[in-house]
This record gives C-alpha cells, sequence and structure tokens, in this order.
C-alpha cells in the first residue's frame, strides 16, 4: 500500500539528496518489489533469554514521563527527554544527529521520537523509531536505525523491526535494524536524519519515514489506543542498564556521551521538532510549552532551544558515571 494523502506522500519525485546511505547498501540492492529483511542468525537468538522474547523489549520500560521502577526491578531505564502530553497529535517531525556512543555489552543506548496513546494505567500503546545500540539484539555496537510499537505497555504484544508481524514494510531502499555509515564526531563533521512519523486521515495508517524514504506503516488495528490520533509525542534519549549487583552507575552513554551545554558539535542534539495536528498539518511547539523529563541530570542532561535555523531544539546525553554521578 502506498499513502493517499498527500502530506504522507514523497514530494521529491524520486530525487533524493542528502539521503543518509547503510552499510548494507555497499553490497547491492534489493529488487523491485522486494523488501531488505536483516537475517536473524543462531547468534542472536542464543543472546535473546528465549525465542519469545526475541525482539521485545523488556518491561517495564520507559514512559516518556518518569517511570518510577519497583524495588525489585533491577533494569534501570535513564532518559533525558521532552514531551508534549494530553493533546490530539497525528505525528511528529524532527531531525536527529547520529551517534555511536560506548554501551556495554548487556545494555542499550537510543535516540529516539515515541508517539504514545492510553496510559501506565490502563494500557500503553506507543509507535517509536529512531537509532539505538543493543548489543544483545544485533551482536555489536553499530549504530541502527530501529522501529517498535507495543499494544499491551511493552508486554508479549510489542516489537522490534520486522521482527513479527506487525510493522509493514513498502521500501526496498532502507532496512529496518541495518546500521548506519555517517556517525558524527566530537568537533568534527555532522550527521542527522529527518524523522517523520504521521498518520494518515484517510486510512489510519501510521507512517514512517526516513528522510525522504516512505519505510511502512503501522495499521491502526495494531494500537488501538493510537486508532484517533496520539496523546503524547516525545523526543529525547534513553539508555538501559541492569543495576543488580552493582554498587556504582553504569558507564554507558547517552547521545555522543557529552553534557547538552556543550553544544553544537560536542553534544548530540534533535532539532526541528515539530508535532502534526489533527489537520496533518506540522506546528513548531515553543520551547516554554514542551515538558522536560531528565531521571538523573547529573548523569544525562538536556537544554531546550529555539532558533530561526534549528527551530525549535534540543540538546541532549551524558557520559553516565562521572564524579558526580556515582
Amino acid at each position: 500500500m502506498r499513502p493517499k494523502s498527500d502530506s504522507t506522500r514523497d514530494k521529491t519525485g524520486g530525487n533524493k539528496t542528502d539521503i543518509i546511505h547503510q552499510l548494507w547498501r555497499t553490497k547491492g540492492e534489493c529488487p523491485k518489489n522486494t523488501i531488505p529483511i536483516r537475517r536473524r542468525t543462531r547468534d542472536d537468538l542464543l543472546r535473546s533469554d528465549s525465542i519469545k522474547t526475541h525482539g521485545r523489549k523488556n518491561p517495564p520500560t520507559i514512559s516518556p514521563t518518569t517511570y518510577h521502577l519497583p524495588d525489585d526491578q533491577t533494569e534501570v531505564h535513564e532518559h533525558a527527554s521532552v514531551y508534549l502530553d494530553y493533546g490530539e497529535y497525528h505525528g511528529s517531525k524532527s531531525r536527529i544527529s547520529i551517534w555511536r556512543p560506548d554501551v556495554n555489552m548487556t545494555e542499550f543506548s537510543l535516540a529516539q521520537t515515541w508517539v504514545v496513546g492510553g496510559d501506565w494505567d490502563t494500557v500503553l500503546n506507543t509507535v517509536e523509531s529512531g537509532w539505538q545500540i543493543l548489543h544483545s539484539m544485533y551482536g555489536d555496537n553499530n549504530t541502527r536505525l530501529f522501529a517498535f510499537w507495543t499494544s499491551d505497555s511493552y508486554g508479549d504484544n510489542s516489537c522490534y523491526n520486522l521482527d513479527c508481524p506487525g510493522f509493514v514494510q513498502v521500501n526496498k531502499d532502507i532496512a529496518l535494524g541495518a546500521a548506519l555509515n555517517t556517525i558524527s564526531t566530537y568537533n568534527g563533521n555532522q550527521y542527522d536524519f529527518l524523522l517523520t512519523i504521521e498518520k494518515e486521515q484517510d486510512t489510519g495508517l501510521w507512517w514512517l519515514k526516513f528522510d525522504t524514504h516512505l519505510v511502512g506503516y503501522w495499521p491502526s488495528f495494531l494500537v488501538p489506543k493510537l486508532a484517533d490520533s496520539a496523546r503524547m509525542i516525545a523526543w529525547g534519549g534513553e539508555i538501559v542498564y541492569d543495576a543488580s549487583g552493582q554498587n556504582e552507575h553504569t558507564l554507558t552513554q547517552m547521545g555522543s556521551g557529552h553534557f547538552a551545554e556543550e553544544g553544537f558539535k560536542k553534544a548530540a542534539y534533535i532539532n526541528n521538532i515539530e508535532y502534526i495536528d489533527k489537520s496533518n498539518h506540522p506546528i513548531k511547539p515553543f520551547p516554554q510549552n514542551l515538558e522536560a523529563s531528565v531521571t538523573r541530570p547529573e548523569c544525562y542532561n538536556l537544554k531546550v532551544g529555539s532558533s530561526r535555523r534549528w527551530g525549535t531544539y534540543i540538546f541532549y546525553g551524558g557520559p553516565g558515571r562521572n564524579p558526580q554521578c556515582l
């Protein structure tokens, strides 16, 4: 299927520029009317707790607002994000800078957009996308494009990429779960990509666009709490670490591994932040209208701003353990 509405169509006419290419494309491309699917290997499955849990987040996981874990929960989710809540949203657009932070093998770090319906007290539905480093899933520390959804608060009905039925891919040039080959460097070249998640009014499909590529869609029946609109949109970074038996904070980094106040070429950013309203018009939120959620500012923090060139933006991230974060 292809989008019927103009707002979600690729208006470039196929003349794509400044596209972030993925490493697998150096080996060739997929024929017309096929899609790329990352091969799931025996080693991938062996790194998972079980075949059933492969491709799923371990609950409980992040709410874009602060979520307090129970006393016996050892998996800690920390984040630096901004969000709009209690609205009727049809999606999000933003440019996300690409980094390769240092991440412990049993942990992960990501930058993403959350589109959220429902709530933790009843049931949470989300569609999410961005980049992540997740050794337990991919077997390396490459920065990879991902898509995710859940219809039961990160329980059994949730999945990454194309690892189980759910997300429907229509693009032959972009592979979910594949590594990105342009990575920002400290005080060096900076790379980012435009990420769009938009609900199509006519069909109810939630479309994912990577730069000018329409990657695919989440059907509305997959996430019923998002059938009409999203309640919350969030942008930012997240890390997860296992705190069991640990007396000090993890060294896993978020973003570039540097704090937000270091600014451009040093800290990770998400700029040109926009939400899509119920008429499918992109709207730039004022910085003062964004709620900030930072779990441990001494470990990872963020800074919100606005400029003519960047629109509304955030710098975010941090090194994890440091003299103030123990």
